[in-house]
């Protein structure tokens, strides 16, 4: 999602000026991970989408074919269960006797309440939730007059495909990783986390566009500048815990899965394949030659 409301899309943040597509970068984010041990593939995803947003480009298709396992961020299937959701509520509330108005300052509140009203949604209703959820579920709402929603992202279109093409599936974090990590966003600076999230609603359909431009074209540098740096210069406590901490446990279970015998299509936020703290680089110094996979690169698998 940007990161300060939209963590959901890419692990990402808002765009801003003009977008210029980086032409030496052309080909998609998907990475071919390899060492003494085997390979594997890893691939950069957009959260929620819009059905406008496919086919995907060639790469993807490659990885997907090449591949036996496809490993998401999450147990997409579990997160869609009743009993996690109740969880996620119970872990995204906040104190008893506790509420929104007691964590904001007066304007910030304010500005919140009015936001929320014009979209038919009373600050009553938001009262006892922490402003991860307030800004997550604005969000939502406000993508999905966009015709953008999970239901067509890159983790439910793969997910499908796994199914259908009978290839396991498998995660980087359980479901309870992943609520506390969407828990702990904007904690300490709740005040700055709301005003950001309301900041970015104003240009939504356009920053989208340019955020999806950047994943489709693979041009890492513009993610890392407008995603990743924006992120670590305002919100440095998010930056570590939303980025850092997690492409660091991950690269420990990369190192595991690259010695099984099924080849993995490990697929994570853009954000995470962005930036000195990417995936790629902490992979790199551990050894791991990493190369760009491109349009022409040979599939061992029969077509989708």
């Amino acid at each position: 999602m940007f990161k300060r409301a939209l963590s959901l899309l890419a692990a990402g943040t808002l765009f801003s000026g003009s977008f210029l597509t980086n032409q030496a970068q052309a080909d998609a984010m998907v990475w071919r991970v390899s060492n003494e041990h085997g390979e594997l593939y890893l691939g950069g995803t957009i959260h929620m989408l819009r059905p406008s947003d496919y086919p995907l480009k060639p790469e993807y298709d490659i990885a997907f074919k090449d591949s036996d396992t496809l490993v998401f961020e999450t147990d997409i299937n579990a997160a869609m269960d009743m009993g996690f959701q109740q969880q996620m509520m119970m872990q995204m509330s906040l104190p008893p006797g506790k509420t929104l108005q007691d964590i904001l300052s007066p304007k910030t509140y304010t500005r919140l309440s009015t936001f929320a009203a014009e979209r038919g949604l009373p600050i009553d209703m938001l009262q006892s939730f922490k402003p991860a959820l307030v800004a997550v579920t604005l969000t939502q709402l406000e993508l999905q007059k966009l015709g953008i929603t999970a239901t067509n992202g890159i983790e439910s279109y793969f997910s499908g495909l796994a199914k259908t093409h009978n290839k396991s599936v498998s995660s980087l974090e359980t479901p309870d990783e992943q609520i506390a990590i969407m828990a702990s966003m904007g904690e300490g600076y709740e005040d700055d986390f709301i005003n950001g999230s309301l900041d970015d609603f104003e240009n939504l359909a356009q920053e989208f566009k340019h955020l999806i431009n950047a994943w489709k074209e693979g041009d890492v540098s513009t993610i890392n500048e407008k995603m990743t740096t924006m992120m670590k210069d305002r919100f440095p406590q998010m930056y570590n815990n939303l980025l850092v901490k997690r492409n660091f446990n991950w690269i420990k279970e990369i190192d595991r899965l690259i010695k099984t015998p099924d080849k993995e299509f490990i697929l994570v936020g853009a954000a995470h394949l962005a930036g000195n703290d990417s995936v790629q680089n902490l992979l790199k110094a551990q050894g791991y030659t990493i190369e760009k996979v491109t349009p022409t690169s040979k599939s061992k698998s029969p077509n989708i």
